[in-house]
């Protein structure tokens, strides 16, 4: 499997082309699904790093946005635009609630840019399995493990003699692993907190992506009123 795809986000993320949209993550939310009919506003301020061969280098990221809407008990939809720029959206699947809570949110994020002569796209799909460790009713632990599937492109034209234009392209997809872990803090009804690192590793190259935000939930809070 070519994992060489992460080469080009390392390079995205170490030269801060937010033209292009950098993958965000984190899921900035609970194991546990908000109620049907309710819907829910966060703003998440971020940082983007790379890390491999022998460096490192992080940046700070444009903000990302993103709306949830409950579509039932135990699923709600999300819709969000990672950096201001990625478009994307997931489902989360509520299996098991209580002192620990369960779910999978498969989501997407995909976009294709060009600038001038140079022209790009990255499509990020995404399958965390989310663990919720409800401590209280206004504290929980999150951890998401899970995989990820990456594709990315770049191509270049240039103008041969003449009127003739000939293209170079650049591609490569590949399976990798992630992980996150971050705390959901509930300061009432309709505000809660949630800092959150997300990290995602290519076996191949030794290179991870990872992201750090804090996420200002606005709106319907998951209801934790069965945590004593």
């Amino acid at each position: 499997m070519n994992l060489q795809w992460t080469r080009r986000l390392t390079g995205l993320a170490l030269v801060g082309a937010l033209t292009m949209g950098c993958p965000s993550p984190s899921i900035y939310g609970t194991a546990r699904t908000i109620p049907r009919g309710t819907t829910q506003h966060t703003l998440a301020v971020e940082m983007i790093g790379a890390a491999g061969s022998g460096s490192s280098a992080a940046i700070p990221n444009l903000p990302t946005y993103q709306l949830r809407l409950g579509l039932a008990d135990n699923v709600d939809l999300g819709i969000r635009l990672s950096n201001l720029s990625l478009p994307g959206v997931d489902v989360k699947i509520n299996f098991v609630r209580g002192a620990f809570d369960l779910s999978i949110v498969p989501g997407v994020q995909a976009i294709y840019a060009a600038i001038g002569d140079r022209g790009g796209g990255i499509l990020y799909a995404n399958l965390p399995l989310v663990l919720g460790f409800n401590l209280s009713r206004s504290f929980s632990l999150i951890a998401t493990p899970g995989i990820a599937y990456g594709s990315a492109f770049d191509q270049r034209s240039r103008t041969s003699s003449g009127s003739s234009t000939s293209y170079s392209t650049y591609s490569g997809s590949g399976v990798i692993p992630r992980l996150g872990a971050g705390a959901n803090i509930r300061i009432n009804n309709t505000f809660a907190l949630q800092p959150e690192f997300t990290a995602y590793y290519n076996v191949d190259n030794s290179a991870a992506i990872f992201t750090f935000g804090l996420g200002f939930l606005f709106g319907a809070q998951p209801d934790f009123s069965d945590i004593q």
